[in-house]
């Protein structure tokens, strides 16, 4: 009986003492956060593509993993990215090889547009609060898209920033170049800065992408993900200020009875206004228009409504 008793207690201790034993796995992301340190320029870019300047001759950062379509593995194409900067903008470089460069898929389309191309993506969290920020995309044929981040894994690309990219396709694979400056970004002063930052390439002839950072499929988050990227420092918000004024003339010249006391044949028009936007603060934007000309917005496109409730 005392060994049944004792055998009983062992079933019960025994893997309480194994799992006593055990590593656990930690889910704080920041143990494993990769580190991007970014250099401080020395003397101009050009932004053109051609990766001739010397900041990006340096060793670059090629830790990518394969997302789509084999989460995990090695991508099937090597990628190299630089990161500098200087007094008013941050830069960012990337080298992708390609084995085929003729079988890299080159289209070009309207302002984010959703296009079968190859890309190469870049999200900076300039707030640093792990919540939100800013993208920018290039696709191999120089078309851009670029949008907001917010709630850690939600974007909007309703927002376009003023930001210069360019890229080439050569022997090796394509080249791209990105410009972005401090004015499109989002951070208050300090002394020293460490921000969000992340990579994506696709390849869509492999139905391929290869991310820095890795969120695994069963896993939730993105920006609370990105990589630190350090060696910022000295460098200060500018003043946000944005104005874009217009200018409309018009002029008609109608056939008019003789003795027409209201129509003379030759009537002019014009019309004056603007759009404004001021920073008055790094998480405060005002806008204000002045006389907006509505024919400019963005609900020019018509729509087609079939259906018994009002557009």
């Amino acid at each position: 009986m005392r060994r049944l008793r004792l055998f009983f207690v062992l079933f019960l201790v025994a893997p309480c003492l194994a799992r006593s034993g055990d590593t656990p796995r930690s889910t704080d992301t920041t143990l494993a956060r990769p580190v991007i340190e970014a250099g401080r320029l020395l003397s101009p870019i050009a932004v053109d593509g051609n990766l001739s300047e010397r900041e990006w001759q340096r060793p670059g950062y090629t830790r990518f993993t394969q997302k789509d379509p084999k989460e995990g593995s090695e991508p099937s194409q090597r990628t190299e990215v630089w990161v500098a900067y200087d007094d008013a903008a941050l830069y960012v470089a990337a080298r992708l090889y390609d084995s085929h460069p003729d079988s890299i898929i080159s289209r070009i389309g309207r302002r984010d547009a959703d296009l079968n191309s190859d890309w190469f993506y870049v999200g900076i969290d300039s707030y640093h609060d792990r919540r939100s920020g800013y993208y920018f995309s290039v696709y191999a044929g120089g078309s851009v898209s670029d949008g907001t981040m917010f709630n850690d894994d939600w974007d909007d690309n309703t927002w376009d920033g003023v930001w210069d990219a360019a890229t080439k396709i050569d022997d090796r694979g394509w080249t791209v170049e990105m410009r972005i400056p401090y004015s499109q970004l989002r951070f208050p002063k300090q002394e020293a800065y460490t921000w969000g930052i992340n990579f994506i390439r696709s390849i869509p002839r492999n139905q391929e992408r290869d991310d820095f950072v890795l969120v695994p499929r069963k896993e939730s988050g993105w920006v609370s993900r990105f990589a630190d990227l350090t060696g910022l420092s000295n460098i200060n918000p500018p003043q946000k200020l944005e104005i874009l004024p217009y200018v409309v003339s018009s002029g008609k010249f109608l056939q008019h009875a003789p003795g027409d006391p209201f129509v003379s044949g030759h009537d002019f028009g014009q019309n004056v206004g603007g759009d404004l936007k001021l920073g008055l603060g790094n998480n405060l934007t005002l806008s204000a228009t002045i006389n907006p000309d509505f024919g400019q917005v963005e609900v020019d496109p018509a729509v087609v409504n079939l259906t018994q409730f009002e557009t």
